[in-house]
């Protein structure tokens, strides 16, 4: 999952308690009206009575635009308290004010959103800003909604205005038809939601959490393949962890040239290619489970301050996926050889082009350093789970988790995590976070991941090769001879 779009909206919204405790909301609460107005485009409005300040969206570039995100907003006027109404001055970089004095006081807002982000390419993916869906629109909120960005503990009510055969989809409680009651700014804006024409949804319930799928055209004769792995995945991940996280999960698939996805609070928006091909189910479905265990390693077991443990929460949970998908019974042996084969050389290419840093500062920039922040944090819980297991047995791994996600803050720096996982691994956790972050030897690598159960080679940091080397054997592809920790 990337972040280039959110890791400003990230900051805004991890403001800490004290910070918290300052900000006011002008109303209770804060009314948000989406009204279709053409072919692509919704008239928005926000009604705050005596607020004041900036709003913003978040803001991203993109080729094809000349000012990202805010391209696709215009006409943007602040109703003043006096009753009259006044142009916005924009400030760059997806930010409005009232003009002149900022601690003017308004009632409310409106601009015209244009969905025409399908012209622009996101290198971020589209998944994590908007697209035609179909005949209906895909919006991620944090791209297309200018808040204020000091509401964060404010409620919101959303209203859709949209004809009879449109739809709203959302993650959040729906109070009457098409009206909606959010609970904080977080989930206002860390959400996506699906509106408009020919949508047809499909709601399954796992574990007490509902869960509502929604495809396009081109993939709706693969909707019993997506539902497996969601049914099996968020099984598994509520058992490990103890519970659901949420109440309400929205789910999207959409049509685009390579599998990728985005994970948000409530939501997540896949991509994959069309049409629906079998041969490619290891890809999507290891991306639809990762980016669905973000509702708990990411989101609710949250970085504080972001960038420390992109290689916990990224890596980590391509870890923990990996082994989910096996244990389910959706990928084989040779699917796990081949992904403990990428994780390995991912964390190589990663140390080579990103050099000597620290798997936090990697964090700082984690597309750049993408291959040693997810190949880091995968080996990292590999070698934490072999340790723990030699330890304590089966399951002691996945009760460190749980016992992250069931503590009363779930915020987490680096040596919080660390300090928290050293209790019940005896060290282990900040010995292998040590190593990982040393001087890199890829010999010394292999030979650890050997100590647990591997048999691998290598000629060069991109071809690696990965054999299962437990209980007995020399070096087999056979599901015997895994690591007992990876065993089903």
């Amino acid at each position: 999952m990337k972040f280039l779009l959110t890791t400003t909206l990230l900051a805004a919204l991890s403001l800490s308690s004290a910070a918290q405790a300052q900000s006011s909301c002008p109303a209770d609460p804060i009314g948000i009206s989406i009204t279709p107005a053409g072919t692509d485009r919704f008239e928005i409005g926000v009604s705050a009575v005596g607020a004041s300040g900036a709003i913003d969206i978040s803001w991203g570039p993109a080729q094809g635009t000349v000012d990202g995100t805010a391209d696709f907003l215009s006409d943007v006027v602040f109703n003043l308290a006096d009753g009259r109404s006044v142009e916005a001055t924009y400030l760059g970089q997806g930010s409005w004010t009232v003009p002149g004095d900022a601690e003017t006081r308004w009632d409310g807002y409106r601009y015209t959103l244009t969905a025409g982000h399908d012209a622009a390419r996101w290198d971020v993916g589209k998944e994590e800003v908007a697209y035609r869906f179909d005949d209906a629109f895909y919006f991620v909120m944090h791209s297309v909604l200018a808040v204020n960005y000091a509401w964060t503990d404010c409620h919101f009510d959303v209203r859709f205005d949209i004809p009879d055969d449109w739809q709203a989809l959302t993650p959040w409680n729906e109070e009457a038809e098409n009206h909606f009651a959010v609970a904080s700014l977080n989930d206002l804006l860390r959400n996506l939601i699906v509106v408009g024409p020919g949508l047809d949804p499909e709601m399954i319930r796992i574990g007490g959490l509902d869960v509502v799928i929604v495809t396009e055209e081109a993939f709706s004769s693969a909707r019993q393949e997506f539902r497996n792995v969601l049914v099996e995945s968020l099984a598994r991940y509520g058992q490990i962890f103890g519970d659901m996280p949420m109440d309400r999960y929205l789910v999207a698939f959409g049509a685009d040239e390579m599998n990728d996805g985005g994970a948000f609070a409530q939501s997540f928006g896949q991509r994959l290619p069309a049409p629906f091909r079998a041969h490619e189910t290891l890809m999507w479905a290891r991306a639809l489970a990762h980016e669905t265990l973000h509702a708990w390693i990411g989101h609710a077991i949250e970085a504080d301050p972001y960038s420390e443990l992109q290689w916990f929460t990224e890596g980590g949970t391509d870890y923990l996926t990996m082994k989910t998908l096996y244990r389910a019974g959706l990928v084989d042996a040779d699917d796990v050889i081949f992904m403990i084969e990428g994780q390995i050389r991912r964390y190589f290419l990663g140390r080579i082009s990103s050099g000597p840093i620290s798997l936090a500062e990697a964090g700082e920039n984690k597309q750049q350093n993408r291959q040693l922040v997810y190949g880091s944090g995968a080996l990292f819980n590999f070698l934490l789970d072999a340790e723990m297991t030699a330890q304590s047995g089966p399951g002691a791994y996945e009760a460190a988790l749980r016992g992250l996600y069931q503590a009363d803050d779930t915020h987490y720096s680096e040596a919080r995590l660390l300090a928290e996982l050293d209790v019940v691994s005896d060290g282990a956790a900040s010995e292998i976070h040590a190593w990982l972050n040393g001087p890199f030897n890829p010999f010394d690598v292999l030979a650890r991941m050997d100590e647990a159960g591997l048999a691998t080679s290598a000629f060069g940091p991109d071809e690696i090769m990965v054999r299962f080397a437990a209980n007995g054997c020399s070096g087999s592809r056979e599901p015997a001879c895994m690591p007992d920790f990876l065993q089903r």
